[in-house]
C-alpha cells in the first residue's frame, strides 16, 4: 500500500469517527451551564502587572468566579517552574493559586545570616 493511499484512508477513517462523536463539554448532563475552563495562574500574573484601571477593577473582579479555581491536586516544586522562573514571588504565587498543599523550595543562608529560596548553592 502506497503512503499517499494509506494517508487517504487514515484521513477518512477519522473523518467518519469524528462525525459519531458528541461534543465535548463540561457540564453535567441535563445542566446547560457554561462549561467551567480552568484557566491557571497566568493571568493573575498579567492582571496584577497592570497599571490601575476600570479594566484592572473589572479583571480582579472576575477572579472571584468559578472559572479561576484551585486543581484537587498540586504541588509547587520550586513554585510553578514551567509557567514562572523558578524561586521567584510569582512562581509561588502561581503555585499557591493553583492549589499547591505544598511549596518546595531549596532554602540557604546568606553570608549576613538571612534565609533565602534559590535553585542551587553555586548562584
Amino acid at each position: 500500500m502506497t503512503a499517499i493511499r494509506f494517508r487517504s484512508i487514515t484521513v477518512a477513517l477519522a473523518a467518519l469517527v469524528s462525525l459519531n462523536l458528541p461534543a465535548p463539554t463540561h457540564a453535567a448532563p441535563g445542566n446547560s451551564a457554561d462549561p467551567i475552563v480552568q484557566l491557571g495562574p497566568r493571568p493573575y500574573f498579567l492582571v496584577n502587572d497592570m497599571d490601575s484601571s476600570p479594566l484592572k477593577s473589572e479583571l480582579l473582579a472576575c477572579m472571584k468566579t468559578p472559572h479561576f479555581r484551585q486543581t484537587d491536586f498540586s504541588i509547587g516544586h520550586r513554585g510553578a517552574p514551567m509557567q514562572f522562573p523558578e524561586h521567584t514571588r510569582e512562581s509561588y504565587e502561581a503555585a499557591a493559586r493553583m492549589g499547591a498543599g505544598i511549596l518546595e523550595c531549596d532554602v540557604t543562608f546568606t553570608r549576613d545570616k538571612a534565609l533565602v529560596c534559590r535553585h542551587s548553592q553555586c548562584d
